[in-house]
């Protein structure tokens, strides 16, 4: 199958990042890909996605996945089959998008989160979860070495557009402080990544003059980040997200992870019973779309609870390693990034067949008009 991808395709976000594993994905899967890149940065990618970047042309026969879409136009697409890869991380999409997703052949979501968003927000295009995934030659188990006292990691974009904490970095500043209080060898490493001119009154609200608190700014255009899961001993992510890439990252690497078991990270949760130490919600907060304008709710995480996981992994280093490891192997088996390429294809190889088998209904037996929500099954 002619697969053309349109999109970002950089290193820097989570979103962007997939973008560039799909199309390898879908090469590996038997695609000729095509991309419409409306940004490209080539800085850090792996060899075989600059490869295809080379050698690859903007336009050609076949269905067009547009990814990492923000809301925008997609009248230049009209023509060929339209896909658009979306992902949100409120109960309501933002008031515009309905209407523009469901003039599309179908929407490819991460989470089932993201699809019960879509249906409660009027989107009537069939629906199909996908789920992100990561590349087990870049997120290898790795084994960590015995060291005094408790190293907590936090990965989180800070952005302009939403100065309310999303990711809800100071919770989870505030669930370490709580559970080592007093305790000169615990460590926190905060992994930020702030979007320019923003998120500097969350960054004062930090204790950065905290000796024991270790902030990592900027961009690193590296494959990947396995090298900061490597130095810590538990990741701790709370924020509010449409599927949670952190989370599977450290666990592919054995890293025990203490998330927010709502909103998009809640199949994870879910479906890797007892390989993450869940987190309640404590109640719904409101979500404004860009900073602006009121957008349905996300959760907001239970920090009590969030602290005394913290404290049971302290005083239970092995069995908490012993977690990790197997959740290693469970994301390995079952949020393998190369599996999105067949699960993709068979997305738009499902879409082609029923458009043919419409084509060849005669009119008297021509179906209800109403697309019917259809859902890829995750792993």
């Amino acid at each position: 199958m002619n697969v053309t991808l349109a999109g970002a395709f950089s290193i820097d976000t989570g979103r962007e990042s997939m973008h560039i594993y799909l199309a390898m994905a879908l090469q590996r899967a038997g695609a000729r890909v095509g991309l419409r890149p409306t940004y490209v940065d080539l800085a850090g990618c792996p060899e075989p996605f600059v490869a295809l970047y080379a050698r690859s042309h903007p336009h050609i026969d076949g269905p067009v996945v547009r990814s990492t879409w923000d809301g925008g136009s997609l009248d230049c697409f009209a023509g060929p089959p339209l896909f658009v890869r979306a992902v949100y991380e409120a109960t309501e999409l933002p008031a515009g998008w309905p209407a523009v997703l469901n003039r599309t052949q179908g929407v490819i979501v991460p989470s089932s989160f993201v699809a019960d968003a879509c249906a409660a927000s009027g989107v009537t295009a069939p629906v199909h979860v996908v789920p992100d995934g990561v590349d087990p030659a870049a997120y290898p188990y790795l084994t960590r070495p015995a060291r005094e006292g408790l190293t907590t990691l936090v990965v989180a974009a800070i952005w302009e557009d939403e100065p309310d904490d999303r990711k809800h970095v100071l919770q989870a500043v505030r669930a370490w402080q709580l559970a080592f209080d007093g305790d000169p060898t615990a460590r926190l490493i905060l992994k930020l990544r702030l979007v320019p001119g923003s998120g500097l009154r969350l960054v004062r609200s930090l204790p950065l003059r905290d000796p024991r608190v270790t902030p990592v700014f900027g961009v690193e255009q590296t494959h990947g980040i396995a090298h900061w899961y490597h130095q810590a001993d538990v990741l701790l992510a709370l924020g509010s997200e449409g599927f949670g890439l952190p989370m599977i990252e450290a666990m592919a690497t054995g890293l025990p992870v203490i998330a927010l078991a709502a909103d998009g990270q809640k199949d994870v949760c879910d479906q890797a019973t007892g390989l993450v130490l869940p987190v309640r919600p404590a109640g719904l907060e409101e979500h404004r779309h860009e900073g602006r304008a009121r957008c349905g709710l996300r959760s907001a995480p239970d920090v009590d609870q969030a602290a005394a996981h913290l404290r049971w992994i302290a005083s239970h280093r092995d069995e908490a390693a012993a977690i990790g490891k197997t959740a290693s192997q469970w994301v390995h088996a079952r949020r393998n990034v190369w599996d999105c390429g067949p699960a993709v294809l068979a997305v738009l190889g499902e879409r082609r067949r029923t458009a043919r088998l419409r084509r060849r209904m005669p009119n008297r037996a021509r179906p209800e008009c109403r697309p019917i929500t259809s859902r890829t099954p995750g792993p």
